[in-house]
């Protein structure tokens, strides 16, 4: 796996649903945003890929007086044209509140289909690895 990186984000008020905690569909928004800022930082920007699946596990609520969290996100596998990355929502203690996997692919907005990784993208996706 790429060495995971890390990614804090600001629990907003608006995040909480009638249960008090955390509401599960801002979950995905959180780890998107992570994503996006590990994608972002290797050269792979939001119109460079689609989501083609995700598998969530809750393991812990999500409290509003927890303030910050952090999004750890790494890759677990490459393929041609995809890239499956693991990502784990952590509390300020460290715990893990979410694990999460995506598949992701990558797009051509030209032609409106998947489109293979290129070598550079690979490189960058594959740093810390021991892959490439």
């Amino acid at each position: 796996m790429t060495a995971a990186t890390t990614h804090d984000v600001q629990m907003r008020w608006q995040d909480l649903d009638a249960l008090g905690h955390v509401n599960h569909n801002v979950v995905l928004t959180y780890l998107e945003e992570g994503r996006d800022a590990f994608l972002g930082a290797r050269g792979i920007g939001r119109d460079n890929y689609v989501v083609g699946g995700c598998s969530i596990t809750y393991l812990a609520e999500i409290e509003p007086g927890q303030g910050l969290v952090t999004v750890e996100c790494g890759v677990s596998e490459l393929g041609d044209s995809s890239v499956r990355t693991s990502e784990r929502v952590l509390g300020p203690d460290g715990e893990v509140l979410v694990e999460a996997e995506f598949a992701l692919v990558l797009w051509d907005p030209d032609s409106r289909g998947s489109r293979p990784i290129t070598a550079a993208e690979r490189s960058a996706l594959s740093e810390g690895s021991g892959e490439g």
